[in-house]
């Protein structure tokens, strides 16, 4: 297959060097809007790109008209700011402050300690005005967006999220959040009820709620593989080889062939990582269909889909990535991609949840998933800002910081309330699971109480929780947090339980 040229890659960003205009900051941005009228003659473009750039120089011309670029931390590109003199990631060369300094770079609320952003994320100012601009550019003509334009857009935010997750972009699919893409996997797959799907008690609720849908409504027996009482651990390695076992001894004990199986690939609520390519091993070797839920991995660990083994898999953007909320991919391997002519019920492909065939796409697959009807796309062709965004603060740089933080986060919560961790560093990502400390107790009704009061009393929510009768906390570590806030929290905590029953 021919290489790509990074002009073709990135067409607009060309096409503006090639005039002699990329703007670094908003100020130039705004200079060069005064002098220049962005001209777009065909020769220019040839000469520069083989694709049209008139939708492009309009996005420009919305993200200038409706003042989208109007905060000083942002550029063309997105600029990251790191101190209050507005320097950005890109010229610090590996330099970049993590933690405090890059709070400004987000619209969180005055002394708000986001230490939860696992549950929904939060997007830095520069991609929501990226998403602000695809928004303009839909009222300008939205006969033009969604009858012309958006498609090749969309193939580029396709390509884009691709390439991160080191897939084809033919394989990869945009859908608004996990739980819409992992109802699509299980009821596209799940349609035989002579047949049974095996999945472990830490799946997120809504995929549990799911398959009980289908065990009611198709007929499916639901195989539920225990691992409460495998924690805490002190062994990645003995984990690991314990859970496959387990795994594969339920496979082999089931009275019913096991079309499918669905894991998790960081777990919710204990926050783990689980060795999915050992598990879709052990699957794929009993005859069964794997599907990966990685609601909670791009961006939070390295991924490298297809080297996972399963069949389809699905993650959020908005959790960990900085895109913004409604924001998820699907890839779905070539023999399980669904197809109109004729569509298949036999569980042997993979169809949206809308059935629509009014999008366009370069196969049947890709045209199903890409219109839903009239909705806001954006979130999904802001993808490739957010991959900008952080590319600008080095991806190697935000892995390690938000692990290595999470992993220091988690010895000083221990040491303040003298319990320990639920796992091994290296089975987990930036999420951390502590043992509250022994005032807490193990009552539900108090521990359920817990995180109001302490939104309520100290402008923070984390997710408490009875794990083998023990009572945990999970905690996210990001960029913009550092060590102080988990001595926060420590101390809230404590405080916390000093009243109410607990017993």
């Amino acid at each position: 297959a021919r290489v790509k040229s990074r002009c073709e890659k990135r067409p607009f960003r060309c096409f503006l060097r090639k005039q002699g205009a990329h703007p670094a900051s908003t100020t130039e941005l705004q200079a060069h809007s005064r002098t220049s009228r962005w001209p777009v003659d065909t020769g220019a473009r040839e000469k520069s790109c083989s694709v049209d750039m008139a939708p492009k120089l309009a996005l420009l011309s919305s993200l200038l008209l409706f003042g989208s670029w109007s905060l000083a931390s942002i550029s063309v590109g997105g600029e990251v700011v790191v101190d209050g003199n507005g320097k950005d990631a890109h010229t610090l060369a590996g330099q970049t402050n993590f933690g405090h300094d890059l709070i400004q770079n987000f619209s969180m609320g005055p002394g708000y300690t986001n230490l939860n952003h696992g549950s929904y994320g939060v997007t830095p100012k520069s991609v929501l005005a990226a998403q602000d601009a695809w928004r303009a550019q839909v009222e300008l003509n939205p006969d033009a967006f969604f009858r012309y334009d958006m498609w090749g857009f969309i193939d580029t935010a396709r390509a884009d999220v691709a390439a991160f997750i080191n897939a084809d972009a033919e394989d990869v699919v945009f859908v608004d959040n996990a739980s819409a893409g992992m109802n699509a996997l299980l009821k596209s797959l799940v349609v035989d009820g002579t047949t049974a799907v095996l999945y472990l008690d830490m799946a997120y609720f809504m995929v549990a709620e799911t398959l009980r849908f289908l065990r009611d409504t198709v007929g499916v027996e639901l195989i539920e593989v225990t691992t409460e009482d495998m924690f805490p651990t002190e062994s990645k390695a003995n984990f690991d080889a314990e859970l496959v076992r387990r795994v594969t001894e339920a496979l082999a004990e089931s009275n019913r062939p096991v079309s499918v199986c669905s894991f998790s690939h960081i777990t919710s609520v204990p926050a783990v990582i689980l060795p999915l390519a050992e598990l879709a091993a052990a699957c794929k070797a009993a005859g069964a269909a794997v599907v990966g839920d990685g609601a909670h991995v791009m961006g939070e660990i390295a991924l490298d889909v297809p080297s996972l083994g399963v069949d389809v898999y699905v993650s959020n953007g908005h959790k960990w990535m900085y895109s913004p909320k409604g924001s998820a991919f699907l890839w779905v391997s070539k023999n399980f991609q669904g197809s109109e002519s004729p569509f298949a019920a036999d569980g042997s492909a993979v169809y949206p949840l809308v059935t629509s065939f009014e999008g366009q796409g370069e196969s049947d697959f890709a045209k199903l998933f890409s219109y839903e009807g009239t909705k806001d796309y954006g979130a999904f062709l802001s993808f490739s800002a957010a991959i900008e965004w952080r590319a600008q603060l080095g991806e190697q740089a935000i892995l390690d910081y938000i692990h290595t933080l999470a992993v220091d986060g988690a010895s000083v919560l221990a040491t303040a309330w003298g319990t320990g961790s639920l796992t091994p560093p290296e089975m987990v990502g930036a999420m951390l699971n502590v043992e509250m400390p022994a005032a807490c107790g193990t009552n539900t009704t108090f521990i359920g109480e817990l995180p109001k009061m302490l939104l309520d009393q100290y402008n923070t929510w984390v997710p408490f929780y009875v794990w083998n009768d023990r009572s945990w906390v999970r905690v996210s570590a990001q960029i913009y947090n550092d060590l102080s806030d988990f001595e926060m929290l420590a101390s809230a905590v404590l405080a916390l339980c000093g009243t109410g029953s607990r017993e």
